[in-house]
């Protein structure tokens, strides 16, 4: 079954959104020369841009409906809404046709592809063409598509499929419909939603026993829920609700401004089957999450965004039209290199702090001002290895591992070839030896026993020197061995002899800080953090929370503050952004050196 929502792929962020649909015919109504409206109340902190993304309107309409707001909105203030019809659930009998005749209308968006309609839908491009020719000759701003319908769906699922929700609330009913994940017990979804387990067993007769995977709940709403708003207006855009960021959102902050943030990541909403690498970055997602929970009961407000990019470029450009990424704070992601690109134009373009939170290459990085890449890249870790040899590890006796036919483009060999003409430079010995390509070495002619002995390979691919593992751990045996390792290679299952390090993640955690991190994660997500390393969900909470701080004390023109980095303690890094040019973006330069034993 196909996952339309976040609470699919994070067993603790809890939906909780209502459909345009629903939500607007809620409000009452009031005609106004000869114009329908909704009567609505401003909320704290809200203003006309937020107002009319929530009815999908012009700021301009409600200004000139309601002319005597133009010095300013007041909280409590009844201001008048004009109704789009377009934007409205006609009547009942539209929903019966609909669902007899088995089609949805569609009207073409600008700049809208044949491949986000079918997504949206779920349905191919092929059964769109078969019932609509004229795209053949390509899509027309404001054209009216049929979308046919399976006739095992029914226009709730249509509508809800939409919205990327399952989770909407059902017509005149106080619950939302829940699908039990894998691993889910009553006692965790009540907590969770923060529900009684009763009134959860009374709704759903039956459910106090074990409940099977994909049951749907019914879960009820608490009145005082019912109405909070949104985080944002749902419209046609993939964004993911949850009532854990609707609470940020909805946080009284005494007129501070509030922090808009979006992720572009990869949650692959739309895959039956996806691949478990991905899940670290729904971890990133989770950490990011606590972070901005903490801030919230700090009395920070946010608006949260949250974007599914998938793995493709026509997905990260579709995602990169809507407008209100123009005006974020802070944009998180996207987790792909082949990505960056995309979104580096954009932030350009459009003046907005974006962080590049996993790869390091970053190919505009030094005439992209708006650019903060926190993997600082081979450059910074070169330099770091230099000092190192040259301090703490400047008795070592250096052995190059030279495979053959390595490309120059490899990091390692470059890292490799780098080292050796500085230790060249400082005239300082070391052996070299070439591996033969079936995986058959004599290491020990080449080590020294009264000295410790670095091993350090020309490439990066763990592939490539995992055959040579062996014959090292059987030489540490009579030698004091210790291995250079790619920071990429700690996660691997093989047997290590001893190693060392270098990247941008310290290992010597601080315990009390750990734990409390550890408690919270257990306490909003209810499963067991990940044991890799290094750990994503911390560092999208380190991250998160290290610009969260930023912009909340000096707005979004916080790069100049960026060397006060005492403000802000990561748990498992604490970046030290640095540019080269006024014109260039920031490179984290804070790295660090750990020492695994032998495994």
């Amino acid at each position: 079954m196909k996952k339309y929502l976040v609470s699919s792929i994070i067993a603790a962020v809890l939906l909780f959104t209502f459909s345009v649909f629903g939500q607007n015919n809620n409000y009452p109504k009031r005609t106004v020369n000869g114009v329908e409206c909704y009567i609505y109340t401003v909320q704290e902190s809200e203003g006309l841009l937020a107002i009319g993304r929530k009815f999908e309107i012009s700021a301009d309409e409600i200004s000139k409906a309601n002319p005597y707001i133009k010095n300013g909105l007041k909280v409590g203030q009844q201001i008048l809404i004009p109704i789009k019809k377009s934007n409205t659930v006609k009547n009942q009998k539209t929903d019966n046709k609909v669902a007899k005749h088995g089609f949805i209308q569609h009207k073409v968006e600008k700049k809208q592809t044949l491949f986000a309609i079918s997504h949206k839908y779920n349905v191919s491009q092929e059964e769109i063409i078969k019932y609509n020719p004229q795209v053949v000759n390509g899509l027309h701003e404001g054209s009216i598509l049929q979308i046919p319908v399976a006739a095992k769906e029914s226009i709730q699922k249509v509508v809800a499929k939409q919205v990327n929700t399952k989770q909407i609330p059902v017509a005149n009913q106080n619950y939302i419909l829940y699908e039990v994940k894998p691993n889910e017990t009553l006692f965790s979804i009540c907590k969770r939603h923060n529900v009684e387990i009763a009134d959860v067993v009374k709704l759903n007769p039956g459910s106090s026993s074990k409940l099977a995977v994909g049951t749907e709940l019914k879960i009820p709403i608490k009145k005082e829920e019912s109405k909070k708003e949104p985080i944002a207006s749902v419209t046609n855009s993939p964004l993911i609700h949850s009532q854990f960021l609707e609470n940020i959102v909805s946080s009284k902050v005494n007129n501070r401004k509030v922090i808009r943030i979006a992720f572009l990541l990869p949650f692959m909403l739309d895959q039956s089957k996806k691949d478990p690498k991905l899940d670290r970055f729904v971890n990133f997602y989770e950490g990011a999450l606590i972070a901005i929970e903490q801030a919230k009961q700090k009395g920070v407000s946010f608006e949260i965004y949250t974007y599914d990019t998938e793995n493709s470029e026509e997905k990260i450009n579709e995602v990169l039209l809507h407008d209100e990424l123009k005006s974020m704070d802070l944009i998180i992601g996207p987790a792909f290199t082949n990505h960056v690109p995309f979104v580096s134009d954009f932030a350009k373009e459009n003046k907005v702090n974006t962080l590049i939170p996993f790869t390091s290459k970053v190919a505009d990085i030094e005439t992209n001002p708006y650019l903060f890449q926190f993997n600082p890249g081979s450059d910074t870790e070169l330099e770091y290895t230099k000092e190192l040899l040259a301090s703490k590890y400047k008795n070592m006796h250096i052995v190059f591992a030279n495979l053959v036919g390595v490309s120059e483009s490899d990091e390692g060999k470059i890292s490799a070839d780098a080292i050796q003409q500085e230790l060249t430079r400082e005239r300082r010995t070391f052996s070299k030896i070439n591996l033969s390509t079936t995986g058959d070495v004599n290491f020990a002619s080449v080590l020294k026993k009264k000295d410790k002995n670095l091993i350090i390979f020309n490439t990066d691919k763990f592939t490539s020197i995992s055959p040579y593992i062996n014959s090292l751990i059987s030489s540490s045996k009579n030698f004091d061995i210790t291995l250079l390792e790619q920071f990429s290679w700690r996660n691997q299952t093989d047997k290590m002899p001893k190693c060392i390090y270098i990247s941008p993640f310290n290992s010597d955690y601080n315990e009390v800080s750990m734990d409390d991190f550890n408690a919270e994660f257990d306490q909003y997500y209810g499963k067991d953090t990940s044991d890799d390393s290094p750990r994503y969900d911390i560092l999208g909470y380190d991250l998160a929370n290290y610009f969260i701080t930023f912009i909340q004390r000096y707005g979004s023109k916080f790069e100049n503050k960026l060397s006060t980095t005492s403000i802000v303690t990561g748990i498992q890094s604490q970046p030290l952004f640095e540019r080269s040019s006024k014109k260039s973006g920031f490179i984290n330069q804070r790295v660090y050196s750990g020492e695994d034993n032998a495994k």
